[in-house]
């Protein structure tokens, strides 16, 4: 039996396993006691939802 490749998956993988890490950035921001420690995951946290985005923007 012969499994059909369907990129859409290979993207919505993708997409949960960048959510899954950036809820993990969320918990480690709640509990980051210094400011620079902040203010890197804060941006970490951006980056990852800006890769969400252009990945939903590729499903149909």
């Amino acid at each position: 039996m012969s499994t059909v490749y369907n990129p859409e998956s290979d993207i919505i993988a993708q997409i949960e396993r960048l959510e899954l890490e950036a809820r993990e950035v969320r918990k480690r921001l709640q509990q980051a006691a210094q400011k620079e420690d902040r203010r890197v995951l804060t941006q970490q946290l951006k980056e990852l939802e800006e890769q969400v985005d252009v990945l939903r923007a590729r499903l149909p």
